[in-house]
């Protein structure tokens, strides 16, 4: 019993005097979009990389967009997070830096993963459940179907202009409200059209019953309420060799954003 002691002892403080293992973070670079997986054309690579330094020199705020095929037994919140402090992505004294991180899917792991992490100056702009409908509604389809760019610039046609401040989440949710309004009214409008323009030929013919049951146009009238984003384009840059990245400014980042599985 003593030796087991001993022995037990022994193993104890061998464990203790180990290094604790670094929690894994790619090196940082000089570029602000980072394909570790490849999912990018080098076009795509280059024409995301100068809309993302012409949004920097405009507005001082910092997205990095990093795809990899793992995350190396990390979560992908605090990956993120992890990442953008590590980086310094955003401005020191503004902390607006924004962290893109998309898990590719590999023969290993038949899934990916995406998080939006935004700096402590952008949380307000990009709330958690903001986030999360930007994911959900601009990104999984995308990401599912392996385009990678068009879900970036989805989620960028949104996030840029949010970002400039010219307009709050709370006037996106108004307009999607509206747009959900005016399509429910305009299939009301289609139902009662084509419910008229029956009864009618019914009449015409002399024959059936008119009350036979309304034809009730099936399908979700949901579907590409603010298909196009907010004005972004994917092709507002030319694919000729990126650069100009002045650097990383020091940002800071507190957890915040939102994350979604594809």
């Amino acid at each position: 019993m003593k030796r087991l002691f001993m022995t037990l002892l022994v193993l104890a403080a061998a464990a203790l005097s180990l290094p604790a293992q670094e929690l894994w973070c790619p090196t940082p670079t000089n570029r602000l979009v980072n394909d570790y997986s490849g999912m990018l054309s080098t076009d795509e690579a280059a024409s995301l990389e100068q809309r993302l330094v012409a949004f920097d020199d405009s507005t001082s705020n910092q997205i990095l967009v990093i795809i990899t095929p793992s995350l190396h037994g990390c979560e992908i919140m605090e990956l993120g997070t992890r990442i953008g402090t590590t980086w310094g992505v955003g401005q020191k004294e503004l902390r607006n830096g924004l962290v893109i991180l998309i898990k590719s899917k590999t023969d290993d792991e038949p899934y990916g993963d995406v998080a939006l992490v935004p700096g402590y100056g952008l949380e307000g702009a990009l709330p958690d459940a903001f986030c999360k409908h930007i994911i959900d509604d601009k990104m999984i389809e995308p990401l599912s179907n392996g385009d990678y760019y068009k879900a970036l610039t989805q989620a960028l046609s949104i996030i840029e202009p949010v970002c400039r401040g010219e307009y709050s989440y709370s006037d996106y949710k108004r307009k999607e409200n509206r747009e959900v309004l005016y399509a429910l009214l305009g299939f009301i409008a289609i139902t009662v059209l084509v419910t008229i323009l029956l009864s009618k030929l019914a009449k015409k013919h002399g024959g059936g019953s008119g009350n036979g049951g309304t034809p009730f146009l099936g399908g979700s009238s949901r579907g590409g309420y603010w298909g196009g984003g907010l004005g972004g384009s994917s092709g507002g840059f030319s694919s000729g060799g990126g650069g100009g990245f002045g650097g990383f400014g020091g940002g800071s980042f507190g957890g915040g954003g939102a994350h979604g599985r594809f």
